[in-house]
């Protein structure tokens, strides 16, 4: 059996969106991606003989099949790498499932509203969510969060990052919904089964994958407004040279015998004698899912967030933080410079749930610290402002005001309730106050 690498070489940096229109379009014919489109078309015609409820079923399996590997496209993609994987690498099934569970939602939702308020209702929404889904789709691919991805604030907060190209996005994938729907009815009314409903499937997989692979495009072009360091599977190759080099190719000489806890452990000795060594770390962090540890992901997460900050990593770091609270809920970093340095980080790169996690009891954690007015100040900045949360905004900067009364924030802390009063004296559009 062979492994397709997980690191392969970067394609030429991408084009602007503008003028990669040909190559998105061709995107999907290049074979890996094909062959995928063609067996997952396939599969879905086959299915369907199944008898009813069963066949449903297994449909439902093999869209959630399609989705993995389509968030594979968009991850790769938003990595800057022109060519499509082969197979899933980085993607959890879970994702699958999740962008599944994401269309039957969807689906109800419109049934329920065009059976309360009527089809027009039902209609003006299924718009909203048309242009609304390439915001859900990156935030499911770059998050892992079902509740992100059905946050209408979210949405807003992304589509004022991408600027215009949101847009562009957002009428492309309506452009190949109406192409799709209007080539598969004729498709079905004049070619017979099977041919006819396979000619559907490959024509909506292959919009679907040229889809994908524009947002993973946009992304990568936006990278710095979205404060996207890239996954970490996904990185450049190490070169031979690196002195990490000669320990991963054994790490995965083990793990290609099939003795993944046999790398896992070799990692964690290597780790014990050289923290300082990044790409080992990556490595022990990809074969750790590949075993399903999330115990032991959150555990190395507190470990290696501060090897990465040390390094001025604090992109990277704030990705491993949210994988390491999606692994557990509770995780927590131990050193309080670490929590102000990387929460402050997070929420400058738009994550809002990582900064409010990483900033959760920090009071009770480390009494008295020199930094809880300045962290619980931005807490209360993005409860105000990201989650329209403004009472329990004011309630915690009144508390900031009443326990720390000298604390060198308490300025902007003024100054912010003045803003928050402004705001609620007039509609008229505001900027909060800048720090100095």
């Amino acid at each position: 059996m062979t492994f397709q690498d997980a690191n392969p070489q970067l394609a030429n940096e991408p084009k602007p969106l503008h003028e990669r229109w040909p190559q998105a379009l061709g995107y999907p014919m290049q074979m890996a991606a094909l062959s995928t489109i063609v067996a997952l078309a396939v599969a879905h015609v086959v299915v369907r003989l199944l008898p009813g409820i069963v066949g449903w079923f297994f449909d439902l399996i093999v869209w959630a099949a399609f989705f993995k590997y389509a968030f594979e496209v968009l991850r790769w993609s938003a990595n800057g790498r022109g060519e499509p994987p082969e197979i899933s690498l980085t993607v959890s099934d879970d994702l699958g499932r999740y962008a599944v569970l994401l269309l039957l939602l969807i689906e109800v939702a419109l049934i329920l509203v065009a059976m309360w308020w009527g089809a027009l209702s039902a209609l003006l929404i299924g718009i909203v969510l048309m242009f609304a889904m390439p915001a859900m789709v990156t935030i499911l691919a770059l998050e892992e969060g079902m509740a992100r991805a059905l946050n209408p604030l979210v949405w807003l907060m992304l589509a004022s990052r991408l600027g215009w190209h949101y847009f562009v996005l957002a009428g492309f994938f309506c452009a190949a919904l109406i192409v799709q729907s209007a080539l598969a009815a004729a498709i079905v009314r004049d070619i017979p089964w099977p041919v006819g409903p396979l000619l559907v499937w490959l024509i909506v997989n292959y919009l679907m994958i040229a889809n994908f692979h524009l947002i993973g495009g946009v992304i990568h072009e936006h990278r710095d407004e979205l404060g996207y360091a890239g996954h970490l599977e996904l990185q450049d190759e190490v070169p031979h040279t690196d002195a990490s080099r000669a320990i991963l190719d054994a790490a995965r000489a083990r793990a290609a015998s099939g003795d993944v806890r046999g790398a896992v452990a070799l990692l964690r000795d290597e780790l014990s004698a050289h923290a300082d060594l990044l790409p080992v770390h990556d490595e022990y962090r990809h074969w750790l899912r590949q075993d399903g540890d999330k115990a032991e992901l959150a555990a190395h997460g507190k470990k290696y967030i501060p090897v990465l900050l040390a390094q001025n990593q604090d992109r990277r770091a704030i990705d491993v933080a949210r994988e390491c609270q999606v692994a557990d809920p509770a995780f927590r970093l131990d050193k309080p410079e670490d929590i102000t340095r990387l929460a402050h980080a997070a929420a400058d790169a738009g994550h809002t749930q990582i900064t409010l996690a990483l900033l959760a009891g920090f009071h009770k954690r480390f009494r008295n610290h020199p930094d809880i007015a300045r962290n619980y100040l931005l807490a209360a900045k993005l409860w105000a402002e990201r989650m329209n949360k403004e009472m329990q905004a004011r309630a915690m900067l009144n508390q900031i005001k009443v326990t720390m009364p000298n604390d060198p924030v308490i300025p902007q802390v003024d100054a912010y309730l003045a803003f928050l009063d402004k705001i609620s004296a007039t509609p008229a559009k505001t900027t909060p106050p800048s720090a100095p």
